[in-house]
């Protein structure tokens, strides 16, 4: 068997679409050296039809609505005080999915398992309200998404309506193998997305951590609202231990948050713009303390900082819809998309990467994942030596060393 790569890294964003779309199954995703998924082809079995091509949305002209210039954006709440402490944010998704399930549609998103220490992340159809919570919270790793292709195809054949979130690529993936059904059965909730690592970079860092923790996880969430409205997370042992995870202490979660281990073509993300390939948007209003403080119980506002605040772009008719007919249980109110996107930076430019990216790549490919974690050790103990010298230093005397420093 001969295989070749069906496209450049930097063009493919490893959808799968390529693959479910191919009528002699010549096109497999594999993984590189460095765990990321892209397409092959084995040249014994193609045909040269041309399907990858057409149905590759990441190459082709965006299937992005151009017409709305102006932006009709919410600040947003789940009513519901269970679905809200069971979101990473405001809840928005858990409040139109329960809606749309309960009215018959059926819901495809990303769920990740946790089995024997090792997840898998992987898009999903659920059919009750009793599933909705393998759906719920957030999972900073790119699901599979190919392999529930088939099985939207089935539910739209059988006239059922089917409410897909995922990525803005994933997204516009889906939209464009199923351009049919697009707002007559097939709606579409994108999340902001800063971009994504790979599931065996991740399921390496768990690893380290249990081994490095003595610990065998049943449970990992990025982020718990135990912790309050934020990104601390949270990480239970079959033994119900608990071991908090912040951005400072975690190397995975630091390094995805500074935008280092997302795979290469997250970094010219077309769809990282207020152009959004979604019938909604939805992600942290992050800032509103700051911007919209208006909105928040301690100013006589209905919302609760720390219970979590969403926002949530229109950007559709079918948008407009999704909100009146299946956000009942959601209290909206409109803000500006100019305070949003301050902070939300990737609804106006695609994620960036220092140097250090290919150090821990190099690492992760020679050493293992425990190359990146000891880096990124070495690097903790520089800075709380750091912090704990500067600490000493009286603080005219650190302010005059830091002037003639930067002389």
């Amino acid at each position: 068997m001969h295989t070749v790569d069906l496209c450049k890294k930097d063009m493919c964003c490893g959808c799968g679409a390529c693959s479910s779309i191919c009528p002699k199954k010549a096109i497999t995703m594999k993984q590189d050296t460095f765990g990321f998924i892209y397409p092959h082809i084995e040249q014994e079995k193609c045909i040269d039809c041309g399907m990858c091509k057409k149905i590759c949305s990441f190459q082709k002209i965006y299937n992005i609505e151009r017409k709305n210039d102006k932006k009709i954006c919410f600040a947003a709440f789940n009513k519901d005080s269970k679905e809200l402490s069971l979101s990473s944010s405001g809840g928005v998704f858990s409040a139109i999915a329960g809606s749309f399930l309960k009215k018959g549609g059926v819901v495809c998103g990303a769920s990740m398992k946790l089995e024997n220490g090792e997840a898998s992340v992987n898009h999903i159809l659920i059919y009750s309200t009793d599933e909705l919570f393998k759906l719920q919270g957030s999972k900073y790793v790119q699901s599979n998404m190919w392999k529930c292709i088939g099985k939207i195809k089935e539910e739209l054949k059988n006239g059922k309506k089917v409410l897909f979130t995922g990525t803005p690529c994933q997204v516009d993936s889906i939209k464009t193998i199923f351009k049919n059904y697009v707002r007559s059965q097939l709606f579409t909730i994108d999340v902001i997305c800063h971009g994504v690592p790979n599931q065996d970079f991740f399921n390496s860092y768990l690893k380290d951590f249990q081994d490095k923790n003595k610990i065998k996880l049943t449970k990992f969430d990025f982020r718990n609202k135990k912790y309050k409205w934020g990104l601390d997370g949270l990480a239970v042992g079959s033994d119900d231990s608990e071991i908090k995870i912040t951005t400072i202490e975690s190397s995975y979660y630091r390094y995805f948050i500074y935008g280092e281990i997302y795979r290469t073509s997250c970094y010219q993300c077309p769809y990282a713009c207020l152009e959004r390939v979604g019938d909604l948007t939805i992600g942290d209003y992050w800032g509103v303390e700051q911007y919209d403080s208006k909105l928040l119980d301690v100013n006589g506002g209905a919302f609760t900082r720390d219970k979590g605040v969403s926002c949530v772009l229109e950007n559709t008719s079918a948008g407009n819809m999704l909100l009146k007919e299946y956000g009942t249980n959601l209290h909206l109110e409109p803000v500006k998309i100019e305070n949003v996107i301050k902070i939300n930076t990737q609804l106006r430019e695609p994620a960036k990467h220092s140097e250090k990216r290919k150090k821990i790549f190099d690492l992760y490919a020679k050493y293992g994942y425990s190359g990146v974690e000891n880096m990124f050790q070495r690097r903790r103990r520089y800075e709380i030596f750091k912090a704990s010298v500067k600490k000493l230093i009286p603080k005219p005397l650190f302010m005059y060393l830091k002037k003639i420093k930067n002389k």
